[in-house]
């Protein structure tokens, strides 16, 4: 399956978004990729950006133009990155999706490319956590309204002597130095729980390859994105047919927020937040999102929270029964704007978070100096959600953010479910 990312600029322009692996040495495919005279498809019109075996750029007849980057992942097995922008209508969205679909298909087979077993899945936001009463196995009850957000974790499995994960990405070297590359990873762990629970007797060992977006400890659940695509990919590279009733129940085993990383879109969670139920979203919400190089663990902050209420009088143990905040899932399901839901947003945790780490709260304050909405602590912390009015919004709050000296991702929500990807 090609998978393709649509955005709608405020002039009403499409950008369509895919990518293609290929087994074969970068070289090559950059070379094949720089000579437009030998596509099975009309030429560009011209050649506008080049940086060889980084990135090609193109322009069209119509005005549109492409940028196409190289992302190697190991030698012998290149990522191409199609962007091709200025797309006027829908027809023309339907025509970039043609060509680019007819071209990458004629290169993997000119090629002669192996399969490659291959999955994406998203991280998340919580636009509302609530944290319910402490339960005697130690977990808490809560209640989650979820979002998947379109940072995207990819994940290749390939038969190996043993279990091993390699890492790359765009975050920063020190995050990804935190990353296990054995069986402590969640990739294994979600491999394996997928073999047993497929009841597959002899499950082959395999080398994952992880291209993470997601910040590290982030509370943006990376790590089960990470756990829900190689369920994907070991089932492909094993074989497996029917297994699509043992991926939630494999993935409850390794962590509570695996179930929504494979489900995406937008859902509420209660129990541990496993318990799902999805919400038909009307609309896009545009955020920009402030990672921090600190990871925050979440049994700390939930402990912490607990410490703090104990310290207020609250029995722990005694609160209330989590809930959904009913305004909130009536707006989303209405497609309301994001200036109606700007003051529904919430999170128990976060001021468990900000006491574990203060200077959490000078980026919060942050909020309106550079012309958000509201700022948000995403689940156990420390990245914070700034909700901005629309996709223009969200790029300029950035741009403020790094005249603050903060890192700023740009990102839109609801994206899509966990999947095989070509």
């Amino acid at each position: 399956m090609q998978h393709w990312d649509v955005q709608t600029s405020k002039s009403g322009w499409f950008t369509a978004s895919t990518g293609r692996f290929l087994t074969a040495e970068l070289p090559r495919i950059f070379t094949m990729l720089n000579d437009p005279a030998g596509w099975p498809v009309e030429p560009p019109q011209r050649l506008i950006k080049t940086e060889t075996n980084v990135v090609l750029g193109y322009s069209f007849a119509n005005q549109s133009r492409v940028e196409l980057t190289f992302e190697a992942i190991r030698a012998g097995l290149v990522r191409v990155n199609v962007q091709h922008e200025h797309l006027h209508n829908a027809d023309e969205l339907s025509w970039a999706r043609h060509y680019w679909q007819m071209l990458l298909d004629n290169l993997y087979s000119r090629l002669l490319c192996e399969p490659v077993h291959a999955a994406i899945a998203f991280g998340k936001i919580n636009l509302f956590f609530a944290v319910g009463p402490l339960q005697e196995d130690g977990y808490h009850q809560v209640a989650s309204l979820y979002q998947s957000v379109n940072l995207r974790e990819t994940v290749i499995a390939e038969w190996a002597p043993d279990w091993q994960v390699s890492t790359s990405g765009s975050l920063s070297q020190e995050q990804l130095a935190g990353v296990p590359t054995d069986k402590r990873n969640l990739v294994v762990k979600a491999a394996r729980a997928l073999a047993k629970t497929s009841k597959l007797k002899q499950a082959a060992k395999l080398q994952f390859w992880v291209h993470k977006n997601v910040p590290v400890a982030g509370g943006m659940g990376g790590g089960s994105a990470d756990a829900a695509a190689a369920m994907l990919a070991a089932a492909s590279a094993w074989g497996l047919t029917n297994y699509d009733a043992s991926l939630i129940p494999a993935g409850t085993t390794v962590g509570a927020d695996v179930p929504f990383a494979l489900m995406g879109g937008a859902a509420i969670g209660m129990g541990t937040g496993h318990e799902l139920t999805e919400i038909a979203q009307a609309s896009k919400l545009h955020w920009v999102l402030v990672p921090n190089e600190f990871g925050l663990s979440t049994p700390k902050v939930f402990a912490e929270l607990d410490r703090m209420r104990a310290a207020g009088g609250q029995d722990p143990a005694g609160v209330t029964q989590a809930q959904i905040s009913a305004k909130l899932v009536t707006a989303l399901e209405a497609g309301a704007a994001a200036e109606e839901i700007a003051p529904l947003l919430h999170n128990d945790l976060q001021a468990a978070a900000v006491s574990l780490r203060p200077e959490l709260e000078e980026i919060l304050n942050l909020a309106d100096k550079v012309f958000a909405l509201r700022a948000i602590i995403s689940g156990s912390g420390p990245t914070i959600a700034m909700l901005a009015r629309d996709a223009n919004d969200a790029i300029a709050i950035a741009s403020r953010l790094r005249t603050y000296g903060q890192q700023a991702i740009v990102t839109s929500s609801p994206a899509g479910a966990a999947q095989l990807v070509l």
